[in-house]
């Protein structure tokens, strides 16, 4: 989705980036995706740590799912998504 990637990319800080994050990962997680499997608690993002956990996590799992199902769209909008927001979160700190 262009307008999460937009809010990314205007973010000023870390902090408004692991926000974003946190609403995108809450409001399109597909069902079955487990927070455990993430490396997170609940599926919330709490700090750049957060972030790149989550976008390593997806990575590893956009591997195993077949790529014709639904979840297996879903995990390749959310790891491309976490990868952005990782990319943004090095860049600010790089600030």
């Amino acid at each position: 989705m262009d307008c999460w990637r937009h809010e990314l990319d205007k973010a000023m800080t870390e902090d408004e980036i692991v926000q974003n994050a946190s609403d995108y990962l809450v409001l399109w997680a597909p069902k079955g995706l487990d927070a455990m499997d993430l490396g997170l608690v609940e599926m919330r993002i709490e700090s750049g740590a957060d972030i790149e956990r989550v976008r390593r996590s997806l990575r590893r799992s956009e591997t195993l799912a077949p790529a014709q199902t639904r979840d297996a769209a879903h995990l390749k909008e959310l790891a491309s998504y976490f990868m952005h927001a990782a990319s943004r979160v090095s860049e600010l700190r790089a600030r």
